[in-house]
């Protein structure tokens, strides 16, 4: 590599590792990275910046243009004959299909990625398709089978020393096991992710989901007292990292804990704010939590008017053409669902034997 290549290729590493973390440049800023990797020649660093310009949109909600980049970065490096880099570019493209609803999509480029990581015995990449199959269940709604498969990653990840994907796949299955109402699991994992984010690693997202999940358990367990200070933390980690996903949610969840500590004018506030949120990233089931607890609490203060328009507006938003991932999936996803979930019985009997040779996943 030239040494100028080097040198940009040391000042890209660490922002690539800080957008994966959660927290990329400005998009233009991005853009301004790409055209000098793109002036050097080396498809290493074009895919780099690639990489990093699909996290920089992604973060501001712009999923179609995280899809295109993503998918370019995972073409260069394919044309350069950087199979890992491909592989890990895949990866990012499913995420940013399945975030967007487009869960035939995001299949395929996993289903494509753990042929890859299979092949070359990759259990680091293996692992992460099995986060992303993970977050297709929990999109539809099946958390127990979604807890499966990140309890599987985590599996994978362990044996590997890999703080990070350790880390991750301990909040999703925080997540899981909380909306299974697996409070016990979802506070262990949720400690240990925590004592990881105090140390080795560092990514103010995951941080933020912490203490939003810390603060969900309390809410499922009525400790509202206990709820409240949480999401408030969650919602200005978020807001300091600029987290439109994470606003938002934070937001709906203090709405509802405020109407149920009676403080209606917070509790539309939050509300308020989380439905337009919603509205700028296009997230419609949150849309649809806050336009029918928006009109409860008009209703509740006998306020007719506001609860008719607020009755409407969830009508219209659930006139809209459905996204939810059941209503989109089709012959081709079924197959790959089934491929991804034989792979993995495979997989979770050779851990449940220790088998010596590698995994075959």
């Amino acid at each position: 590599m030239h040494p100028s290549d080097d040198n940009l290729l040391h000042e890209l590493e660490p922002i690539a590792t800080a957008a994966a973390n959660g927290s990329p440049p400005e998009p233009a800023d991005g853009e301004a990275l790409l055209r000098r990797a793109r002036a050097s020649g080396s498809p290493q660093l074009v895919g780099l910046a690639q990489l990093i310009m699909g996290h920089a949109w992604q973060h501001v909600g712009a999923l179609l243009m995280a899809q295109r980049l993503f998918r370019r970065a995972a073409l260069t490096f394919q044309q350069a004959g950087l199979s890992r880099q491909h592989v890990e570019a895949m990866i990012e493209v499913g995420r940013a299909c399945n975030v967007a609803g487009d869960v035939t999509q995001a299949l395929a480029a996993w289903t494509a990625s753990l042929a890859h990581a299979r092949d070359s015995h990759d259990m680091y990449n293996c692992a992460r398709v099995y986060l992303g199959v993970g977050q297709v269940y929990v999109g539809f709604g099946d958390h127990a089978t979604a807890l499966q498969y990140h309890e599987l990653a985590l599996k994978l990840a362990l044996p590997l020393a890999q703080d990070r994907l350790c880390c991750e796949a301990l909040i999703n299955v925080a997540g899981d096991a909380y909306r299974a109402g697996l409070h016990a699991r979802a506070i262990e994992a949720l400690d240990e992710a925590e004592r990881l984010l105090a140390g080795p690693v560092h990514n103010r997202v995951w941080s933020a989901e912490v203490c939003n999940y810390r603060g969900l358990i309390e809410y499922a367990l009525g400790n509202d007292a206990a709820a409240l200070p949480l999401l408030e933390t969650a919602f200005a980690l978020h807001n300091e990292n600029d987290n439109l996903w994470g606003k938002a949610h934070a937001l709906l969840a203090l709405g509802r804990a405020w109407a149920r500590q009676g403080d209606v004018a917070s509790a539309e506030r939050n509300l308020l704010g989380a439905r337009e949120l919603a509205r700028h990233a296009g997230m419609l089931a949150l849309q649809q939590d806050c336009a029918e607890l928006l009109a409860e609490l008009a209703r509740d203060r006998n306020d007719a008017a506001t609860a008719l328009r607020r009755l409407r507006e969830l009508h219209a938003l659930r006139s809209e053409p459905a996204k939810s991932p059941q209503l989109r999936l089709r012959p081709q996803a079924i197959n790959q669902l089934k491929t991804l979930e034989a792979r993995s019985l495979q997989l979770r009997a050779r851990l449940r034997y220790s088998l010596p040779d590698a995994p075959t996943v």
